[in-house]
């Protein structure tokens, strides 16, 4: 710090306490909140830290070198207990600038009224601005400090809740003490949303927790049914491939994460809501088992060359979608009504009684449902 003509620190130096209380009440006055704070027993600790600065600059200037460390230190204690204290950043900044410019002033009327040059004075206020900017990155350095380390442990606790919610042998009580840590209020209801990608999306809304396991990523969305939840949850995924899964108690989020992924593994585009898709997930809950089914039912059609295949297939599919109604197949195929009658005489050719009774029709169906799947 450059060093300043003796008298200007002579001068300065006895009036320091007139210069503390100018500068509180210049904060005071400019902001209600910092006027109440330091009005109050909570205020002790900065205007301590202000008579502490105020000092530092009159011996830095004195000796020509930078101010102590120890006061740099005091103003980042003084940032993380404003965050602490749940203030807001942009009140403390505004609040520092006021302390600034009410420093400003009173250093400079007691310079004037003790008959230092106007040169001194300006130099004064340089060094003063100077100061007061040192000051001000340390302080917001120590609010976000103390705000990034809250973050970094409030997603710890919620990693550790996610885990609680996912195990299979799940601990009511131990997940309600987990939730109150993570400050995350226990839903009568909640669904998995099953994530194909590794990177949840970026704008979720702050109760929906995120966590990962083997199987990939995957969102816990409380209350998935309240309003303007599906809106939201649509809304952050956009451009995702995700698939939501049906909505539980708590205690079961391993059964909505489970359908949620059986879920995505339908393919599509967007938000795949597992309860649109009941029918084919219960088919492939048991995978080798539905793919057993499939290729015995059909393995007639399967032998056949591939454009014949495909051929009866979308033919059987369309009759049974149309429950055997040949003009609604013809015009799903865009085909004549009799090309329709002649692939139905050949598929009762390749699959018998298969056509002709509830069951074998339902298993066909069904068939058909886990080869598209």
């Amino acid at each position: 710090m450059d060093r300043l003509p003796p008298e200007t620190v002579a001068a300065v130096r006895p009036a320091l306490p007139t210069l503390v209380q100018r500068i509180v009440e210049g904060v005071g006055t400019e902001s209600q909140m910092y006027g109440t704070v330091l009005a109050s027993p909570e205020g002790i600790g900065i205007r301590l830290g202000i008579e502490q600065a105020a000092k530092a600059f009159l011996d830095a200037i004195e000796r020509g070198e930078p101010p102590a460390r120890d006061t740099a230190e005091l103003w980042r204690r003084i940032g993380e207990a404003e965050f602490q204290a749940g203030r807001p950043l942009d009140g403390l900044r505004a609040a520092f600038r006021t302390g600034t410019r009410a420093a400003w002033r009173a250093a400079a009327d007691i310079a004037s009224d003790a008959g230092l040059p106007a040169p001194t004075v300006i130099a004064l206020a340089e060094q003063i601005f100077i100061y007061t900017d040192d000051l001000a990155s340390e302080v917001v350095e120590g609010y976000l400090r103390m705000q990034s380390d809250e973050a970094g442990e409030r997603e710890r606790r919620r990693r550790r809740l996610v885990a609680m919610l996912l195990e299979v042998e799940h601990d009511p009580d131990a997940v309600e003490h987990a939730a109150q840590l993570a400050r995350w209020q226990v839903p009568r209801a909640l669904a998995v949303v099953a994530l194909a990608g590794e990177s949840p999306p970026r704008r979720l809304d702050p109760d929906v927790l995120t966590g990962s396991d083997q199987g990939g990523a995957f969102l816990v969305v409380p209350d998935p049914d309240g309003p303007g939840r599906a809106r939201a949850l649509r809304r952050a995924l956009d451009g995702h491939r995700a698939a939501l899964g049906p909505a539980v108690p708590p205690r079961d989020a391993q059964r909505s994460l489970r359908w949620a992924r059986l879920a995505l593994g339908l393919g599509g585009r967007g938000l795949i809501d597992a309860r649109d898709h009941l029918a084919n997930l219960i088919l492939l809950g048991d995978r080798e088992l539905a793919q057993t089914l499939s290729a015995d039912r059909l393995r007639p059609l399967l032998d056949l060359p591939a454009p014949e295949c495909e051929r009866l297939l979308e033919t059987l599919r369309a009759w049974l979608d149309h429950q055997r109604h040949t003009p609604g197949v013809a015009a799903e195929l865009h085909v004549h009504p009799q090309t329709v009658r002649y692939r139905i005489a050949r598929l009762r050719e390749l699959l018998g009684d298969a056509l002709e009774t509830p069951d074998g029709r339902f298993e066909l169906e069904m068939a058909l449902r886990v080869r598209a799947a």
